[in-house]
């Protein structure tokens, strides 16, 4: 596999690159839909399941991998009131006709419907699916599937967390869902503590992860007539643990818990006792299956994988500076290592397996090639190209992405990213410090449009995985909770700082831009270090943190209010601070131009949030320019919506930064 070469601090590395710079290429190629996204492989190993852009919203496609035919669903319009449509936000092979699909309305949850892949029998399961007008409350939330039976109802098991209706959605009950008519009800109901589910292989749930504020717990039971019985009574724990499957063949449940580094690591759980056994998989410095981290065009870049035919594990992979796996089983480690051989320049993961195990679905990457999909069929010894992600793109004009880390101001690590231009030394560039939202989330290596547009644009970009980001640790994570507008941005100027200091950046011309919390980030960034920046982008940033919590649609989730108020605080309490940190009350000390960007239909950062902010620019003297798009939620939005927001932002930097290197 390959992977990101390091970048030590202070210290100057040539790009592996031609001497030549590579031609400004056309926005449009980096705003393009992915011809083949998300690739998933039917349980026989047929069929191929992937999203498609069609008609300007994502739709699922169907092909029949040996009859090379292909077909597109019509999942319909959406009910609304209005011209808001529908699209697929993600979908699940429950058998070898039948998929259960998780549909959108402006990148919001809408419903959960199952369905043949050819479009028959179609029946809505949960949502606003399963109303006629989508004008009420909906009857069921659920839109979690944990286990499908393949059975003659081709059933499913599903996560009902109560959203919006009764019930904690931190104590989800499990539902048993008939998807041929729709209809089910509940398999397991909560007896109370229970956060998570750990399931075997014939769907039955064995363990129940217990919380009760900084308590945690294990109930366990042998199958499903036998009686709960505590292995771990509630006690202050450092953290909790989070099931990752069950391993029939050594009759264990593998779980992930801290290893005495604070790292999630992977241990065997005593079903006995509670007791935690020798890691599986630990390191000292990452995490090794974090919550939550983005997956990689629907491949999760960490996760336990699972043996379909003998219920055993079979690898786990895991992220480091860039993805990895370590394999437990002989023939997959096998497989890994002839197709590293063949394909050397790639990260190359497993991404699907048919249940009898003789068809492998792998989707191979880098930071300079958006990926491609390749079918290993061992029954014909044969390995067949199916199909790149984005086949117009030239992995050779790509930017490489490098792999830095430096020192906070308080002695924290923080690691992240480097991508500098094509043919160019890492000296005294133009840069653009892009912050990714969350705060939670987190910057992974891999191949990234806007990333590579900027770069081919002539301008290096840095990327920060600044505290609250997940994968460094529970201690990195937790140190951002009440540091919004503290310590967070303190690591985004020392980061800034750090590509000065090295050498990296041309100390005058420097922008800083990121979307949604990197939004906000840079709006901070332009009011709290005005020497740093010549100009800055937010795209759906929040600008007012107090108004944040009456006009975000967190207010309808109960899980996003708790995050938030752990976050930020309380509203009411706390309200003095977020309106300091708040850039709609500080827009007199930004000086450099700033370029908003907001979708007219986002419910998480609402257009109101934009137009606060232009109102305090403007009232300050130093009126923005924006760009307000229709029927665009919280995302860069389709093809059409994704080129306007790229063509503003190089316009933008060209006019106020200056043209990147040649």
């Amino acid at each position: 596999m390959q992977l990101p070469r390091c970048v030590l601090p202070g210290l100057f590395v040539l790009t592996l690159a031609s001497s030549l710079a590579i031609e400004r290429l056309p926005i449009e190629d980096f705003a393009r839909e992915p011809a083949t996204n998300r690739a998933a492989l039917s349980p026989d190993g047929k069929r191929l399941a992937f999203l498609r852009e069609y008609g300007g919203r994502a739709t699922l496609h169907i092909a029949d991998i040996d009859d090379k035919k292909l077909s597109r669903l019509d999942i319909g319009e959406a009910t609304l009131a209005n011209d808001a449509r529908k699209e697929v936000g993600s979908f699940t092979w429950v058998s070898n006709e039948r998929l259960v699909i998780t549909t959108t309305v402006w990148d919001l949850f809408y419903g959960v419907m199952a369905t043949n892949w050819d479009g028959g029998q179609s029946v809505a399961i949960s949502g606003y699916e399963d109303n006629q007008i989508a004008v009420s409350a909906p009857k069921r939330f659920a839109r979690e599937v944990i286990h499908a039976f393949y059975d003659k109802d081709e059933s499913i098991l599903m996560l009902d967390r109560h959203e919006g209706g009764a019930g904690s959605p931190n104590r989800p009950d499990i539902l048993r869902i008939d998807t041929l008519t729709g209809q089910g009800g509940t398999e397991l109901k909560n007896p109370g503590e229970v956060a998570r589910w750990g399931l075997d292989f014939d769907g039955v749930a064995r363990l129940g992860v217990l919380t009760h504020g900084q308590q945690s717990g294990a109930i366990y039971r042998e199958n499903a007539t036998a009686p709960w019985r505590t292995i771990l009574p509630l006690q202050d724990r450092s953290s909790g643990l989070r099931p990752l499957g069950f391993d029939a063949a050594g009759q264990r449940m593998l779980v992930a818990a801290l290893n005495p580094e604070n790292r999630w690591a992977v241990f065997p759980l005593d079903l006995s006792n509670g007791a935690l056994g020798e890691p599986l998989l630990s390191d000292p410095v990452y995490d090794v299956v974090p919550e939550g981290l983005a997956d990689a065009a629907g491949v999760g870049l960490v996760r336990a994988i699972f043996s379909p035919k003998k219920q055993s594990i079979l690898g786990i992979r895991y992220i480091t500076e860039a993805p990895r796996v370590k394999w437990f089983d002989r023939d997959f480690a096998g497989y890994q290592k002839s197709l590293d051989r063949s394909m050397p320049d790639t990260v190359n993961l497993l991404a699907g397996i048919s249940r009898d195990e003789t068809r492998l679905l792998w989707y191979t990457f880098s930071d300079q090639n958006p990926g491609e999909y390749y079918l290993l069929d061992l029954g014909r010894r044969k390995l067949t190209r199916l199909g790149g992600r984005m086949p117009w793109v030239k992995p050779a004009q790509m930017a490489p992405m490098l792999s830095v880390k430096y020192t906070a101001r308080d002695g924290l690590v923080i690691h992240g990213y480097l991508t500098v231009p094509v043919g160019h030394e890492m000296k005294n560039l133009p840069l653009v410090v892009l912050v990714h939202g969350g705060p939670w989330a987190r910057d992974v290596w891999g191949y990234d449009p806007l990333v590579q547009l900027l770069a081919n644009r002539g301008y290096a970009v840095l990327q920060m995985n600044y505290r609250g980001s997940i994968g460094y640790g529970d201690e990195l994570y937790r140190k951002a909770r009440r540091q919004i507008g503290h310590e967070i941005q303190n690591d985004i100027e020392d980061a800034t700082r750090w590509a000065i200091a090295a050498g990296v950046a041309d100390p005058q011309h420097i922008a800083i831009m990121g979307a949604s919390y990197g939004g906000y980030s840079t709006l901070f960034g332009l009011g709290h270090n005005p020497e740093l920046y010549r100009c800055g982008i937010s795209l759906a940033g929040v600008t007012d943190w107090h108004a944040f919590f009456e006009d975000s649609n967190i207010a309808d989730y109960k899980s996003s209010k708790r995050y938030w108020h752990e976050q930020l605080g309380d509203p009411v309490k706390d309200q003095f601070d977020l309106r300091s940190i708040s850039p709609v009350n500080f827009a007199d000390k930004i000086t450099a131009p700033v370029l908003l960007i907001q979708g007219k239909e986002d419910q998480r950062v609402p257009q109101d949030q934009a137009k606060r902010m232009i109102a305090a620019l403007t009232k300050a003297g130093r009126p923005p320019e924006s760009l307000f798009i229709p029927k665009l939620g919280h995302t860069y939005g389709n093809e059409k919506q994704r080129t306007e927001i790229f063509k503003a932002v190089v316009a933008f930097l060209e006019k106020n930064l200056g043209p990147g290197v040649k």
